[in-house]
């Protein structure tokens, strides 16, 4: 099969284009700056698209979007949106002049769609987050529900935090906590959804693949842990001092403003809805993960 990936070099996106490849299909990855074979230019914000990427593709997969995790100024806010709003419109004006249109797009989309809590346990049937993460999701979402419109089965997956090298939450926090500073983060009660990148990977490309399979999904692993039971955990693998004090919510907002309900948010997503379907967790367990990675 075909493949065209948006968001193709970034952590997930490689992590997908391994997975895919390693199965004997082509990959296309859509890109501001193609450099190599297999890379096709596009610009959400100018609303181009190289249309040999998308032409007689299988499937879409649309990862593509700001990163969350920059200090949230006025300005990156607006690039958070943004790039997740034009980049749909963008694929969606292009495959209006596809003649061979792919028959599925799966989108990235995030558990910050669901509001704070230490109790509740997130199902897809859940939402209502308030405040600018949840409208970003929602936003996202209803982007890509637009695709329908064009004959596409639409498959949206709500990731948690991922794990993976080079990147994301473990590039963060590896230096602290390889420096014996490692600690919990406020109170240490508020849920982690993580997920290997690997699984991830496996997920995207069974809603690709699977023509039964379309809407929300919870891109989790099988079981959310609490932040202090993920901080004690990645101490053991690294054989480093869990003992550092840890810094209080204020604090925290203090220092990353906004942008700490990222580290301190707490949703506890449920994995059932892929248990069901017999998805099997290459990393069902948070230790072996980071074993896995670090």
């Amino acid at each position: 099969m075909i493949y065209c990936v948006t968001g193709g070099n970034g952590l997930v996106g490689r992590a997908v284009q391994n997975e895919l490849e390693a199965q004997g299909h082509e990959v296309r990855i859509l890109t501001r700056s193609p450099r190599k074979k297999g890379e096709f230019a596009w610009n959400p914000a100018q609303g181009t698209v190289d249309l040999r990427a998308l032409e007689g593709a299988d499937a879409l997969i649309h990862l593509a979007g700001a990163s969350v995790s920059e200090r949230w100024t006025a300005r990156h806010k607006k690039a958070i949106m943004d790039s997740r709003v034009q980049g749909s419109e963008a694929l969606y004006r292009a495959l209006e002049q596809v003649k061979s249109r792919p028959e599925v797009i799966v989108s990235a989309s995030a558990v910050g769609i669901y509001p704070n809590s230490l109790d509740r346990v997130y199902t897809e049937r859940d939402g209502g987050a308030p405040g600018f993460l949840g409208d970003v999701v929602r936003a996202w979402e209803a982007q890509a529900d637009r695709f329908e419109a064009l004959g596409l089965r639409v498959a949206k997956l709500r990731i948690g935090i991922v794990l993976g090298r080079g990147g994301g939450v473990l590039g963060t926090l590896l230096p602290v906590f390889r420096w014996g500073l490692g600690s919990a983060l406020g109170s240490g009660r508020h849920w982690m959804p993580w997920i290997h990148v690997d699984d991830l990977a496996q997920m995207l490309v069974r809603l690709a693949t699977d023509r039964s399979l379309r809407g929300v999904w919870n891109g989790v692993g099988p079981e959310s842990v609490t932040n202090a039971d993920f901080s004690r955990t990645l101490a053991q693998v690294l054989k480093k001092p869990f003992w550092a004090p840890a810094p209080p919510a204020w604090a925290l907002r203090l220092v990353l403003g906004e942008m700490a309900q990222i580290a301190l948010m707490s949703t506890h997503c449920s994995s059932a809805k892929w248990q069901k379907i017999g998805f099997a967790y290459r990393f069902s367990e948070l230790q072996s993960a980071l074993e896995d990675l670090v």
